[in-house]
């Protein structure tokens, strides 16, 4: 009985650990631009902090913005810096045919 309560124990303290971790890491994403900027801008979109120079864009946060989709994410960065060439975010690369209907919908 006392093995199963140590066991149990531990996978707590594993599962806490491993959520700390990954709320640590924050939330990353990377837009390219189809029209590059003119010189490097700043922008907040959604509590993520976005750095654009040339058509390469990066966002960070300390925390993950909400529980938006992935397209919603595409769609926020878009109406925010224009139309995108390539979107990514936790690792996830969006394909070219959702990038156009991110592109595409609505504003």
């Amino acid at each position: 009985m006392q093995t199963k309560a140590l066991s149990a124990a531990v996978l707590v303290v594993a599962l806490l650990c491993a959520n700390s971790a990954s709320a640590a890491e924050g939330f990353r994403a990377k837009a390219k631009l189809v029209t590059p900027v003119t010189a490097p801008t700043t922008q907040v979109i959604s509590s993520v902090e976005w750095k654009c120079d040339g058509d390469a864009c990066l966002g960070v946060s300390k925390y993950a913005p909400g529980l938006d989709s992935f397209m919603k994410q595409c769609r926020k960065v878009r109406a925010a810096l224009g139309p995108l060439a390539a979107y990514s975010s936790r690792g996830n690369k969006m394909s070219d045919i959702d990038v156009a209907n991110c592109n595409a919908g609505p504003r």
